[in-house]
């Protein structure tokens, strides 16, 4: 899989092949932003993650979840570096520990960020 270098490459990529609804956390929920569908996690996996990292501030760091619903809605969840811990049950946020997942793609695992002097 290819590692892209910004957040916006990765989610037009993610569209292309049809994640193209979002989701935003709830207490105990997902919910998809036009529709309102609220998904509990066990209503989801997690298929792919890109996580990106700002060059010079730590808390730029995002990870983006592509996911698959039961019922085969494909969509995206942005998540910044702690924005949601105190919102967010910790079981929905287990669902999105993913690196020890084998059918997870963890291609998208952070890496090093290239500079050219």
């Amino acid at each position: 899989m290819k590692h892209f270098t910004t957040l916006t490459e990765a989610m037009e990529d993610l569209r292309s092949r049809g994640y193209t609804h979002e989701f935003g956390p709830k207490k105990d929920y997902l919910e998809e932003k036009s529709t309102g569908t609220k998904l509990k996690s066990e209503e989801f996996n997690v298929d792919e993650f890109h996580r990106f990292e700002g060059t010079s501030d730590p808390g730029d760091e995002m990870t983006l979840y592509a996911l698959t619903t039961a019922d085969g809605m494909k969509g995206v969840f942005v998540s910044a570096q702690g924005t949601y811990a105190n919102e967010v049950s910790p079981e929905l946020m287990a669902k999105f520990h993913v690196e020890d997942r084998a059918h997870v793609n963890t291609d998208g695992a952070v890496k090093p960020i290239e500079t050219h002097l």
